[in-house]
């Protein structure tokens, strides 16, 4: 698990943490075969450090490397994912970038930067579910029953559109179960343009700039947590 919290001063707020980070390159008439370790390390995508994990699998429609850390390149005939799930440094991006400059023929039209943050949450805290859905209306029982209920917010902007699902879970870290919300978010850009070059310029722009999108998500997710009094 990435350790990148922030916790507010004299621990009033619930620390939250980056979790998980994946970049997707959408693509039509992507080529998942060229996806191989001998293409990553050759063409220096990879550090020649990195230790692969389990078997690769490349094919004419499905591709995929994973490798020790909890790092793992797929690939389909739609779009390629770079996701990391553990480590210190957020190195998806960059391991992105160096990829579709190897590639950049494929017809990509869109890409997607997306963070899950943690945020814990103790016994003091009301759940961010229950204060969504608290005195809402006959449809909070069914039956005698509650529902669970998932949030899933959607922003559109001019250039962008943030999607976020919130959700209250109960992982173990570290040996110990713990509370928390997980905010799980896919900043989604189409890419537009009268060419090729001006296309791909979009998403050399995008990459450069992922730490914009983590930083709002984080943004979100502590204005979000302002309903845990």
């Amino acid at each position: 698990m990435t350790r990148d919290r922030t916790r507010s001063n004299g621990g009033n707020e619930p620390s939250i943490e980056i979790v998980e980070f994946s970049v997707v390159l959408v693509a039509t008439e992507n080529n998942p075969s060229i996806l191989n370790l001998d293409f990553l390390k050759y063409n220096e995508i990879v550090d020649p450090d990195w230790q692969v994990q389990g078997s690769p699998v490349s094919s004419p429609v499905f591709a995929q490397v994973s490798f020790e850390g909890g790092f793992t390149i797929t690939a389909d005939q739609q779009r390629v994912i770079f996701d990391q799930k553990t480590g210190g440094k957020l190195v998806a991006s960059e391991v992105a970038k160096r990829y579709f400059q190897q590639v950049p023929h494929v017809p990509y039209s869109g890409i997607g930067i997306n963070p899950k943050f943690f945020m814990h949450s103790t016994g003091e805290h009301l759940s961010l579910m229950d204060s969504v859905v608290r005195d809402q209306g006959a449809w909070m029982s069914f039956k005698d029953v509650a529902p669970t209920v998932q949030p899933k917010l959607i922003y559109r902007y001019e250039a962008r559109t943030i999607l976020l699902d919130v959700a209250q879970i109960e992982p173990t870290i570290d040996g110990q179960t713990v509370s928390g919300i997980l905010f799980q978010a896919n900043v989604h850009r189409d890419v537009e343009g009268p060419n090729a070059q001006a296309r791909n310029e979009r998403i050399q722009s995008i990459l450069d700039r992922w730490e914009d999108d983590i930083e709002d998500v984080r943004q979100l997710s502590k204005v979000l947590s302002g309903g845990i009094k």
